[in-house]
């Protein structure tokens, strides 16, 4: 065993180049691979384990008849596994100077027996001091707030500084930095003094014996009819998605991305060890024939290549798996760090166990099929190989290459890089793979930058301006008639309702927008049907939202929409695309004639003369600055820059992992081919020598090899943006159901920048793969050259 083991380590430090490279390929799909494995296991455990812990509510009901319910009575039902009350009021608040944001601010009945929909304090007491606010944590990273801070808060037309006396963490919330809202939590006696209404309105339930929202609808339906027999109407059903964090989307994209691509570069990195194992086997062809002279066993040959690939994949083992758990976990709280959950999950022994043996074991299942065929050989063929075969077709390309009157440096390249087949297409196929996949990863970025300009062009004004109640359009208009930069100010109205069809269970709240149906502001993609026109009919239309929250009620269905106690029939005409919460249009002018005869409104839309972003941002500043000397009561003031950067924060972690992924892919790729032409280099070493005793100059034999590495990389480049484009429509399509909704359409884009960076990238990567080690041969002496094995 000693022999063998001395033999293996000897031929390892013998090209110590060649050893290092294989051992870097381990490393890499090692590290990658495991990687993915850590941030995996951490990432599809702990986001859903955060929000699990607070028991989150599984139905939302509001009703100013709530004092008529006996609480524990309603507990004690079979199908109730408790409830408890926790008052919501959507307010505004200030996180910078006249910088303003929604406020959710929730009213606890008792923070030391919360059991439902839990929240966890993290500095400060454990309850909020009377009077004072616990804000969530993840609203520092968007704020200047933290504990013995002021902010003002607006309530209506009046403004009051809160302290803030404590900072709590809330991991069922959606998080703060890409929503733009910030979450606080206080008790009943200083909620209802922040607010001015009464308290206990709304009230939330957990079930037992639940397996889907099908089975929570089902149960809330008898809920609230037994609640009506008693009298108690109930004025807004929510039922929240079932066992699902908000933004579970965002980590599902996540996840499918590390999963795939990280796999990818596994492949690649065990198909680059593989290569390099049939170039060890090549050059030691004669010495398995001299042992098998000398008497050794077919298998003893065999055991020396086994200690070979287990010394290389314990050398790899031991730099790539503590790399990989790092890797993994940083990757992991990046990712906790954005979505706003805490990381429960320590990496067990057996990860690391796992991802050792995986480290010793992969060289040698990739590489089993190369050991066998090598030592398989006969002793006489073993004793007469010479290397490289001579090409039989070699005359017929030479004189089809000399028609294109090629130089002979060229010739030569190109004829060179089709002695080896096999490892040819190998290498072209691992470089066009990275090379679609990076340049996929640039495609879908500019799809979804795209999705953003059309979300931009969508809104034809700068600033809106949402009230909390209704009033007249005079009353509306009259703070902001003497600000600067207003080109026009229109007016809508809406409110919340629901619309009902034969095919829905439940009533299901949706924002109405009731607006000109020939305005100019606003113009939405259309999914299916058409917009509102001037029909006789009382029509609306759906974004993509509201449209899935009722499950696709074919267009032209007539619905009842319900606003209060008043039903009327509508006629659905058409669906929308809208990265936004469930919305439902109709024309003003119908909507008054129902449900608004004073013509009351609740949005003002601002546009701006010079709509230049600071003169828009300005602009808000003065409305704000109106705002606050008047009594106007405010949900939001938002500019349409502000909301396109919210949907940016929710896509840019997304946008993100997709290039460091892809990049990640296409390094491997390259090392690949580094890793090839670097073999087909040493495998000729004699070549070169033979090239140097006829004449041959270290300059011409240098341009050789860097015009082979020049000619694979531009026909993988080639290949791999020809892949790239079926493979781009493919990952559009899918990340814009994924992120976006079944019916969403994320457009296919071609990336300039990406298609710049692809060329540059690769072009740079082949040059380097063949000029270094095409350095390293012509070093080599001609004696030194002829003398090799």
């Amino acid at each position: 065993m000693k022999m063998k083991f001395t033999k293996a380590y000897r031929d390892l430090v013998i090209n110590p180049k060649r050893t290092f490279m294989a051992i870097f390929a381990l490393v890499l799909g090692i590290w990658g691979a495991g990687t993915v494995l850590v941030s995996y296991s951490i990432l599809t455990k702990d986001l859903n384990t955060n929000f699990q812990n607070t028991s989150p509510a599984q139905l939302i009901l509001k009703s100013g008849d709530f004092d008529k319910l006996d609480l524990d009575d309603f507990i004690n039902k079979p199908e109730i596994e408790t409830a408890e009350f926790r008052d919501f009021s959507l307010q505004r608040i200030e996180i910078k100077p006249d910088e303003w944001v929604p406020l959710f601010l929730y009213g606890v009945e008792d923070f030391n027996s919360i059991n439902l929909a839990k929240i966890f304090q993290e500095e400060g007491s454990l309850t909020p001091e009377k009077g004072s606010v616990s804000i969530e944590r993840d609203g520092k990273n968007m704020s200047n707030i933290d504990i013995g801070s002021n902010p003002r808060i607006r309530v209506g037309g009046k403004m009051m500084d809160v302290p803030v006396s404590g900072i709590c963490f809330d991991p069922a919330q959606a998080p703060a930095t890409q929503d733009h809202f910030i979450y606080a939590y206080t008790d009943k006696t200083t909620f209802s003094t922040i607010t001015g209404v009464q308290t206990n309105k709304r009230l939330i339930i957990r079930f037992n014996n639940v397996e889907s929202k099908e089975d929570v609808e089902q149960v809330s339906a008898k809920i609230i009819t037994d609640l009506a027999q008693k009298n108690i109407h109930i004025t807004s059903v929510d039922v929240p998605l079932f066992n699902e964090h908000p933004h579970q989307w965002q980590l599902n994209t996540i996840l499918f991305l590390v999963g795939v691509i990280g796999l990818l570069a596994f492949i690649m990195g065990a198909v680059l060890v593989s290569q390099l194992m049939r170039s060890i086997m090549a050059n030691q062809v004669r010495q398995i024939g001299i042992f098998k002279a000398i008497g050794a066993s077919r298998f003893q040959s065999f055991q020396i290549y086994i200690t070979m690939l287990l010394i290389m994949g314990l050398c790899a083992g031991v730099i790539a798996v503590p790399l990989a758990v790092l890797a993994g976990e940083a990757y992991s709280n990046f990712v906790a760090g954005i979505l706003n959950f805490n990381i429960l999950t320590s990496v067990p022994i057996s990860t690391y166990v796992s991802l050792f043996l995986v480290s010793l074991f992969l060289p040698i299942v990739v590489s089993f099929s190369i050991l066998l065929k090598g030592t398989r050989i006969p002793v006489r063929e073993a004793l007469s190989d010479y290397g490289i075969n001579n090409n039989n077709s070699g005359n017929i390309q030479l004189k089809l290459l000399r028609k294109f009157n090629l130089s002979n440096t060229l010739i030569l390249a190109i004829k060179n890089s089709l002695r080896n087949s096999r490892r040819l297409s190998v290498t072209i196929a691992t470089m066009a793979l990275g090379v679609a996949i990076f340049s996929t990863g640039f495609n879908v970025r500019q799809s979804l930058k795209n999705l953003l300009s059309d979300l931009e062009t969508e809104l034809k004004y700068d600033v809106q301006v949402v009230l909390n109640n209704q009033i007249p359009q005079a009353e509306a208009i009259l703070p902001f008639k003497s600000i600067e930069n207003v080109k026009e100010i229109a007016v809508w109205n809406g409110g919340s309702g629901a619309i009902q069809s034969k095919v829905l269970s439940t009533a299901k709240e949706v924002g109405i927008v009731a607006l000109p149906f020939d305005t100019e502001l606003i113009k939405p993609k259309l999914i299916e049907g058409n917009w509102l026109e001037d029909n006789t009919d009382l029509e609306i239309v759906l974004n993509q939202k509201a449209w899935e929250t009722y499950d696709h009620v074919a267009i032209g269905t007539k619905v009842n929409l319900t606003i209060g106690d008043t039903i009327v029939s509508t006629k659905l005409v058409g669906a929308v695309e809208q990265f936004d919460k469930a919305k439902l249009y109709m024309d003003a002018e119908k909507y008054d004639a129902i449900f608004n005869p004073e013509h009351l409104v609740n949005t003002l839309t601002f546009v701006a003369k010079d709509n230049d972003f600071e003169k828009v941002l300005d602009l808000k500043r003065n409305i704000e600055t109106s705002i606050a000397s008047s009594d106007l009561s405010v949900l939001f003031v938002m500019s349409d820059a502000e909301r396109v950067k919210v949907i940016y924060d929710h896509l840019n972690i997304i946008l993100s992992t997709i290039v460091i992924l892809s990049f990640l892919v296409l390094i491997v790729s390259a090392i690949g081919m580094a890793s090839a032409t670097g073999i087909n280099i040493g495998e000729r070493t004699r070549e070169i020598g033979v090239m140097r005793a006829i004449g041959a100059t270290p300059k011409m034999i240098y341009s050789i090899f860097v015009s082979e590495g020049m000619i694979i990389s531009f026909v993988s480049i080639l290949l791999g943006l020809i892949i790239s484009y079926p493979l781009s429509k493919v990952a559009s399509v899918f990340f814009g159901n994924l992120m976006l909704g079944e019916e969403a359409v994320l457009q296919y884009a071609f990336s300039p920048l990406g298609f710049a960076v692809t060329l540059g990238v690769t072009i740079s990567f082949g040059w380097l793969a063949s000029r270094i080690p095409a350095r390293n041969a012509v070093k080599t002496s001609t004696r030194e050259a002829l003398d090799y094995e």
